[in-house]
């Protein structure tokens, strides 16, 4: 990890020192091109790479902020879907507390990533908006967590706490670069 971290660092200066003297129409291209190479260093590379497509992000900080976002709707999306599980006339009682760990913690990282991405937008401690995203690492777990601890009992919600467990380790990772990058400066 720390080699990534280091890796990742070295690029986003590089990155830094090959924009700052450039043209502001071969910036945008050069930071475009930049931002997709870092996605080498998240946890799952090809989300990134997707993401930093889709969203049009020319500097990490775009990047970012537009991964938490992405992470912020899918955590929405897994809480309402598991609300709709839970609501269900034929969910028993032992899946539905099982969901309701699933539920709360959803909602915590749903909070923690607004708080996360608000912290991006508005120029706050890097180190707050890493803290929040690192949280909602944990909150995503937690409903993992409480399945495997009840062998037999198949999770309703493991595909979108899977790919949400992507999302939040990439922001993650992307975050940490950013903060890296603020600390070097």
């Amino acid at each position: 990890m720390a080699r990534h971290t280091t890796l990742l660092a070295t690029l986003l200066l590089a990155a830094l020192v090959a924009t700052a003297s450039a043209e502001p129409r071969a910036t945008r291209r050069l930071l475009a091109d930049n931002v997709a190479a870092v996605c080498q260093y998240v946890t799952v590379p090809q989300l990134c790479t997707s993401l930093a497509a889709r969203s049009g992000a020319t500097s990490f900080q775009a990047l970012t902020v537009a991964a938490v976002n992405e992470a912020l709707s899918t955590a929405e999306e897994a809480k309402a879907t598991v609300d709709r599980i839970v609501a269900a006339p034929i969910t028993d009682e032992k899946l539905k507390a099982q969901l309701g760990v699933c539920l709360e913690n959803f909602g915590y990282a749903v909070d923690t990533l607004k708080k996360a991405a608000t912290d991006l937008q508005t120029g706050a401690a890097h180190s707050q908006s890493v803290s929040h995203i690192s949280a909602s690492v944990t909150y995503v777990g937690n409903c993992n967590d409480a399945f495997s601890e009840n062998p037999g009992l198949v999770s309703p919600v493991a595909d979108i706490t899977g790919i949400l467990k992507k999302l939040v380790s990439n922001s993650l990772g992307l975050a940490i670069g950013v903060h890296m990058q603020a600390s070097r400066n």
